[in-house]
C-alpha cells in the first residue's frame, strides 16, 4: 500500500474515533431525556412495568389520569403499572406537539397524546390528555422525578 493510501486511511480511522467521541459529547439533557422516553414508551408497550418504573426517581411523584389520587415513590409506581398492563393489555400512544425545556441538567418535557387502551374483552377506549414530565439527575443518574398527566376537556 502507498504512503498516502496508509495516510488517508490513518486519517479515515482516527477522524471515525473523533467523531464517535464528539458524537457523545454532543448530547446533553434533551438528548438524553428523549432517549429516557423512547425507552419509556418501549416498555409501555412491552408491559414491562420494572423496566418503566426504574426510570422513575425512588421518591418521584405520578399523577396519572387513571388513578384517582398522586401516586408516590417508585414502588406504588411500579404497582400501578402492573395493574394497568394486566387490565389494558392493548395500548398505543401517539405523541405529539413536544415542548422541551432545559435549565442546566433539570428537563421539563411537554406534550399530548391519543391514548388508546383496550381490556382483554375487546373494549377499546381513547384518551386525549396532556402530560409534563420533569428529569433531574439525583445520584448521578438521569430520572422522572415528577410525572403528571391529565385529559383534555371534552369538546363541546
Amino acid at each position: 500500500m502507498c504512503k498516502t493510501k496508509k495516510a488517508l486511511l490513518i486519517t479515515l480511522i482516527i477522524g471515525s474515533l473523533i467523531i464517535g467521541v464528539v458524537r457523545t459529547t454532543w448530547a446533553g439533557p434533551a438528548e438524553d431525556t428523549a432517549q429516557m422516553a423512547e425507552q419509556w414508551f418501549k416498555y409501555f408497550y412491552e408491559g414491562n412495568a420494572e423496566a418503566i418504573a426504574n426510570l422513575y426517581a425512588r421518591d418521584a411523584s405520578f399523577w396519572g389520569f387513571l388513578n384517582p389520587f398522586r401516586l408516590e415513590g417508585r414502588d406504588a409506581i411500579r404497582t400501578f403499572y402492573a395493574g394497568t398492563f394486566k387490565m389494558f393489555p392493548i395500548r398505543v400512544v401517539v405523541k405529539r406537539y413536544f415542548y422541551n425545556q432545559v435549565y442546566d441538567s433539570t428537563v421539563v418535557r411537554n406534550y399530548y397524546f391519543t391514548m388508546t387502551l383496550g381490556d382483554s374483552k375487546g373494549n377499546v377506549r381513547n384518551y386525549h390528555g396532556r402530560s409534563n414530565i420533569v428529569y433531574m439527575i439525583v445520584d448521578g443518574q438521569r430520572v422522572i422525578v415528577t410525572h403528571h398527566t391529565s385529559l383534555l376537556p371534552s369538546p363541546q
